[in-house]
């Protein structure tokens, strides 16, 4: 198996890079893509490590005012993390201050926080699992576990989650990808508020590669539970959606590490080795 979407501390992971490569390790997978939150920090740090093969990734967030879609994330892998348009876009983004709003409204909320406590939780770039933690520690009782704080406060659609003005557009997502040499991915296409062919089809109309096809819903679907069962028919789905759009497949585990709502086995949810191969394929890349 190989998994296509993981995170390091360097956004929202538990484990740092090294731990994350050991974790792929020990779980025999044959590939792995490092895909932060909006940042290559751990992604500089691939040189290679065999039997198993490391990808430079990212995960960029979209808040697309014009097409109207608001945090769409779209995976970039066998990126150039030292290309200069994608480093400079990344620190021109305002995740910092919406972190820092976010904390206000929970303060206005009643939850006595500081943006302070939620910075030393983080190694790297602040998330909103940062955010919960504290939550965590201060409200025990409230809330017993991560996914507790998204589902009562943070998550799309709750009281503290607030939108970002500042981001990438769909296509200049899609652009900068390509410009860093790698090619571009939809993430969890039924996760979000939109009907998913619509987006799938604007995502190839602007250049889009791939979608995600293997991906964990049972976990990542806070106040929709589904069973494995329907997990496996969304699979099916999002299978018969990039045929019928002519895109590349995709999947991961979306691994956090502890605490993210269940995103804690690393390759449990990836892909098969063969869609590898047709990544591969399509950026013109030899198999090891």
């Amino acid at each position: 198996m190989i998994d296509l979407h993981a995170h390091t501390t360097a956004s929202d992971g538990s484990l740092g890079f090294e731990e994350l490569v050991a974790e792929a390790e020990r779980a025999g997978l044959k590939a792995l893509a490092v895909t932060d939150h909006d940042n290559v920090q751990s992604a500089r740090k691939i040189t290679g490590h065999e039997p198993l093969e490391v990808i430079p990734g990212i995960e960029l967030s979209v808040f697309d005012h014009t097409l109207g879609y608001e945090d769409i994330h779209i995976i970039g892998l066998y990126i150039n993390p030292e290309h200069a348009a994608l480093n400079s876009k990344l620190n021109s983004l305002g995740r910092e201050e919406q972190k820092k709003a976010t904390v206000a409204k929970l303060n206005e909320l009643g939850y006595s926080i500081t943006y302070e406590e939620v910075k030393a939780k983080s190694q790297g770039v602040v998330g909103r699992p940062h955010i919960a933690m504290v939550l965590m520690e201060k409200y025990p009782a409230e809330f017993p576990k991560m996914a507790d704080a998204f589902n009562k406060l943070l998550a799309r659609g709750r009281p503290a989650c607030i939108g970002r003005e500042s981001g990438f557009g769909l296509g200049e997502a899609i652009d900068l990808i390509h410009s860093a040499g790698g090619l571009s991915f939809l993430c969890h296409p039924f996760i979000y508020p939109y009907d998913s062919e619509k987006l799938a089809k604007d995502f190839k109309k602007l250049g889009g590669n791939g979608i995600e096809v293997y991906y964990d819903y049972v976990a990542n679907r806070p106040g929709v539970p589904i069973t494995y069962d329907e997990n496996d028919a969304l699979k099916g789905k999002a299978s018969a959606l990039a045929g019928k759009c002519g895109l590349l497949e995709s999947g991961g585990s979306d691994f956090h590490g502890k605490g993210k709502r269940g995103h804690q086995h690393l390759g449990e949810f990836g892909a098969p080795d063969g869609v590898l191969g047709k990544i591969k394929a399509a950026l013109g890349r030899s198999e090891k």
